[in-house]
């Protein structure tokens, strides 16, 4: 073999092995970029998945978030309720107490109510029997209570305070003198009159001619000369005209009522 055939021999293998490196290299050119758009797609898709995973932590936490209020809420839910039922319970024992006082204050009242009338009808008795100081106020103060007895719209209690307030005016009148002008008895004629307690109840013309006492025995006035003086003096005492001194005076002994 000659040199030139050696050499294009030689010169055509290193052609065949530069044509063989150059399709090698473009072959692994080519895995390379697969390989990289194959990390960079995984890459990606790791991404993609990394943020649904965070989608879905957040999506949790909410829902965690949401369930951990729901649990407070329905602990408040529970202690409200049960705070209703205690109130609801308070209730019906109270309801349960009020029929109880309602049934006793009817059973009270059916008791009271009788006695009540008792008491007004024994006060228009005494009132009428007795010393007849004051006779219209009195009188007056009776009819108001007999007429207070029969209003629905007043309650017991209040009826029952009322007796007992004229009963007091009633006990008060035996403990004071007392000087005030009126009709002496069905006569028109305008005296003075001197009440000491209901030991005696006497009288004084406004001239001064005339003086009596009532006679609560004979259930009359009668007329006595005689107690000029301690009229005169109890009336300016009552009036406060004069200081309270010790006053001697003629009265009738107590009678047994009948």
């Amino acid at each position: 073999m000659s040199d030139k055939t050696a050499q294009r021999v030689v010169v055509g293998a290193v052609a065949a092995a530069f044509l063989g490196l150059s399709a090698t290299a473009a072959a692994s050119t080519a895995t390379v970029n697969r390989l990289v758009q194959t990390q960079v797609q995984t890459e990606r898709n790791a991404q993609g998945a990394q943020k649904q995973i965070d989608n879905l932590d957040d999506e949790t936490q909410q829902i965690v978030a949401d369930y951990r209020a729901t649990l407070i809420e329905i602990d408040s839910l529970k202690s409200y309720i049960a705070q209703l039922e205690r109130q609801v319970s308070a209730q019906q024992e109270e309801i349960v107490s009020i029929e109880e006082q309602i049934e006793q204050i009817e059973s009270t009242n059916r008791g009271v109510l009788p006695l009540m009338e008792d008491m007004v009808t024994s006060l228009g008795q005494f009132v009428e029997l007795d010393v007849p100081f004051l006779p219209s106020e009195r009188t007056t103060r009776v009819a108001e209570l007999e007429a207070l007895m029969a209003r629905a719209d007043i309650s017991t209690a209040e009826k029952y305070r009322r007796i007992l307030e004229a009963y007091q005016i009633e006990m008060e009148f035996g403990r004071n003198i007392e000087a005030y002008q009126g009709e002496l008895g069905d006569t028109g004629r305008e005296v003075d009159f001197l009440r000491i307690g209901r030991l005696a109840l006497m009288y004084s013309t406004p001239n001064g001619e005339e003086f009596g006492f009532w006679n609560n025995e004979s259930r009359q006035w009668v007329t006595d000369t005689d107690l000029e003086d301690f009229v005169t003096d109890g009336l300016r005492i009552a009036r406060k005209q004069s200081p309270p001194n010790l006053m001697l005076m003629p009265i009738q002994a107590p009678q047994e009522a009948n």
